[in-house]
């Protein structure tokens, strides 16, 4: 395959026009990709030719770049390795929420404008194989959605209200007390007769973060506080074990620890 004068192969230059986009670059001129992939214009503007033809890149309706279907669609395929690491970390917790609550646990990522699910726990056990799990629901349609959406960062948050002019400010309003209260609650929307707590997991984005945890309560004898503050416990241990270089084994927490946490 053909070098550039510097010995650079094509593939690596390929490489480095595609990682010029990233989340905070969703959208990028071609001046912006020559730049970022640090390629002299001329070699960025064939090789976009390219990408662009075999649908690694496209362009939107303002003339930017952007990813492309072939590139949308791998990342639809899975989760991101940040989001494997949350999973492997939350399960334990999720599985000790469950011993305490007796009730359905998930944990859910934002990913593509959507409410990803990375896992589920209920009856105490989990999936093997994590595709298993990736269902996807619209941000706003659940506790879980809302509180992800309510801990991102605010520019997120205006350009996805600009995108749903329809719940405007009651939208707005929503996520504000999310904030304030740090938890969420809705009817569940799969069983009739209960409802759902969300609270976020926070830390690093790397991660997968903000995540979201929550269990579905049975309505008649739900209660609330108890609720949140046994996910809470388990969210701030959830972000210690992805912060700590060498984690303690969470599958050894006994699950009435959760109760005891000074955090609650």
């Amino acid at each position: 395959m053909a070098n550039s004068p510097s010995g650079e192969s094509v593939v690596a230059r390929l490489a480095r026009i595609l990682a010029a986009f990233d989340h905070d670059h969703e959208a990028l001129s071609l001046t912006s990709v020559a730049q970022r992939a640090e390629l002299p214009m001329s070699t960025a503007q064939r090789l976009v030719v390219d990408l662009l033809a075999h649908g690694f890149l496209e362009r939107s309706t303002d003339g930017l770049l952007r990813a492309g279907p072939l590139i949308r669609q791998q990342r639809a395929l899975g989760p991101t390795e940040g989001f494997v690491r949350l999973r492997n970390a939350a399960v334990p917790l999720m599985e000790s929420v469950y011993a305490v609550l007796q009730a359905q646990i998930t944990l859910a990522v934002l990913d593509n404008d959507e409410t990803l699910y990375l896992e589920r726990v209920s009856g105490g056990s989990t999936a093997t194989n994590i595709t298993q799990k990736l269902a996807r629901l619209p941000l706003t349609s659940t506790p879980s959605g809302l509180v992800l959406l309510a801990y991102q960062r605010r520019d997120y948050q205006e350009a996805f209200l600009a995108s749903t002019p329809d719940q405007g400010e009651n939208l707005r309003l929503l996520l504000a007390q999310a904030r304030q209260a740090g938890y969420v609650t809705r009817p569940g929307i799969v069983t009739a007769g209960t409802i759902a707590v969300s609270v976020p997991v926070l830390g690093d984005d790397g991660d997968g973060l903000p995540a979201a945890l929550t269990a579905v309560i049975p309505k008649a004898e739900a209660q609330i506080p108890l609720t949140v503050a046994v996910l809470r416990s388990a969210s701030f241990a959830i972000s210690a074990a992805l912060n700590s270089e060498h984690p303690a084994d969470l599958s050894q927490l006994p699950p009435e620890s959760l109760l005891k946490s000074r955090r609650l």
